[in-house]
């Protein structure tokens, strides 16, 4: 059981020694996290959505809600991870 706890506390100490480790890992996390609530708060949109308008209900059909979601996926995640590793820089 100490080996396990070893190897795991030696992978992360080289993750944090490699810039290019620790931004794929960071972006990584946040782009899960920010994908889970954007997901949830879509998820819960389009319940209601045949309510709204016609053109809300053909825009999801045709997948631009999805493609939307995807952009503000990276676009979150890029900004979060990039103000973290300033954070870290400083």
């Amino acid at each position: 059981m100490f080996n396990v706890f070893t190897i795991l506390f030696s992978f992360l100490g080289v993750i944090s020694k490699h810039p290019l480790l620790l931004k794929l890992m960071i972006f990584t996390f946040f782009f899960s996290l920010v994908s889970l609530t954007v997901n949830t708060f879509l998820s819960k949109a389009t319940d209601n959505l045949t309510d709204v308008s016609q053109i809300l209900t053909l825009a999801s059909y045709l997948g631009f809600l999805n493609a939307l979601k995807i952009v503000f996926n990276f676009v979150i995640t890029g900004f979060i991870a990039k103000q973290i590793l300033a954070f870290i820089r400083t």
